[in-house]
C-alpha cells in the first residue's frame, strides 16, 4: 500500500514538473494605432482577462414577478404646454438667484485667502529670525543615523554579488523571439529623407543589439522602408517573449541556497569574532591578577 502511494506522489511531482517546463508566452503587438499585450500558458490566458458576466438577481419564492416600467407619455394639450412653461420659467429664476449668491460667495473667499496668505507670509519670516544654529545632539543624531545606514549597508553587502549573477542568469533565459518589424520613413527633401532612413535604421538595430546582449533575442524580419517627397512616420512591431516557469523556480532555488551559505558563513565569522574578544578581556584579567599579587609579595 505504501509501495502505491509513493508511486502516485512521484506521478503528481513528475507531472507538475512537465507542466512548469511549459513557457509563459506573451505576444506584443506594438503600432500607431496602440498596444496590444496576450500573456498565455498552455491553453489558459493569463491577460487580458474577460469580463465577468453580471449576476443576475435570485427571485424569491412568492414574489409576484414586476412588470416593466411603461414610458409615461408626455401630455399635449393646451393646458399641459402651459404649465410645462410656467415650470421652466420658474426653473431659469432659480438658477439666477443661485449664480448670484455662488458669486458674492467666490468674492468672500478670495477675500478670506488673501489676508490668510499675508498672515502666513508674516509668520515664515517670523520662523526665519527665530532660527538658532544646530546644536551638538542634532549633528550627533545625523552622524548616528548616518552609522545605523554603514553598516546595514555592509550586512547588505556581501549578497549584492551572488544577487546580481543570478539576476543576470534570469535575464538571459528570457527569450524575445519571432521579432518582426516593418518601419516606413519619409520626408520632403531627398536628402533629409536619407539622413533619417539611416538614422532609423541605426537606431532599431541598435536597440535590438543592445536587447540581445541583456536578453536572448532572435530577429525573423526587420525592414525600414524610405518615401521620397512625403512626410511619413509609420510602422508595426510584433513580438513574443517566453520565460519558463521551471527555470525561475531553479534560479531562485541557488539564490537561495548562496544566501544561506553566505548567512552560515557571517554567523560564523561572528562567533570566531565573540570568541577572540573574551580570550583577550581573560588574559587581561589575569595579568592584572598577576600584577596584583606581584605587588602584594613585593
Amino acid at each position: 500500500m505504501t509501495i502505491i502511494v509513493l508511486y502516485i506522489l512521484l506521478g503528481i511531482i513528475a507531472f507538475i514538473v512537465i507542466l512548469l517546463h511549459f513557457s509563459v508566452r506573451a505576444t506584443i503587438k506594438a503600432s500607431r494605432q496602440g498596444v496590444d499585450i496576450k500573456v498565455k500558458w498552455l491553453f489558459f490566458t493569463l491577460y487580458p482577462r474577460k469580463p465577468k458576466k453580471p449576476k443576475k438577481p435570485k427571485k424569491k419564492k412568492g414574489e409576484p414577478e414586476t412588470p416593466p416600467e411603461t414610458a409615461q407619455q408626455p401630455d399635449l394639450s393646451e393646458n399641459g404646454l402651459e404649465q410645462f412653461i410656467k415650470e421652466a420659467e420658474e426653473v431659469q429664476k432659480d438658477t439666477t438667484v443661485e449664480e448670484k449668491t455662488e458669486k458674492t460667495d467666490d468674492t468672500v473667499i478670495e477675500e478670506k485667502t488673501v489676508s490668510t496668505e499675508s498672515k502666513t507670509v508674516k509668520t515664515k519670516t517670523k520662523k526665519k529670525k527665530d532660527k538658532q544654529p544646530k546644536t551638538s545632539e542634532e549633528t550627533t543624531e545625523k552622524k548616528g543615523k548616518i552609522a545605523q545606514l554603514k553598516d546595514k549597508f555592509k550586512a547588505i553587502k556581501p549578497y549584492i554579488p551572488t544577487g546580481w549573477k543570478y539576476f543576470k542568469k534570469l535575464l538571459k533565459k528570457i527569450r524575445f523571439t519571432n521579432i518582426t518589424a516593418d518601419v516606413t520613413v519619409g520626408k520632403e527633401d531627398a536628402y533629409e529623407a536619407a539622413v533619417w532612413y539611416g538614422k532609423v535604421q541605426g537606431i532599431l538595430f541598435g536597440l535590438f543589439g543592445w536587447l540581445g546582449s541583456i536578453f536572448t533575442v532572435k530577429l525573423k524580419r526587420v525592414d525600414v522602408h524610405c518615401k521620397f517627397n512625403e512626410k511619413v512616420t509609420d510602422g508595426e512591431i510584433f513580438l513574443k517573449v517566453k520565460v519558463r516557469p521551471s527555470t525561475m523556480i531553479h534560479i531562485a532555488f541557488c539564490l537561495g541556497i548562496n544566501f544561506l551559505r553566505i548567512w552560515l558563513r557571517q554567523r560564523r565569522e561572528r562567533k570566531r569574532r565573540i570568541k577572540a574578544i573574551r580570550k583577550k578581556r581573560q588574559q587581561a584579567l589575569k595579568q592584572k591578577q598577576m600584577n596584583v599579587n606581584n605587588t602584594q609579595k613585593g
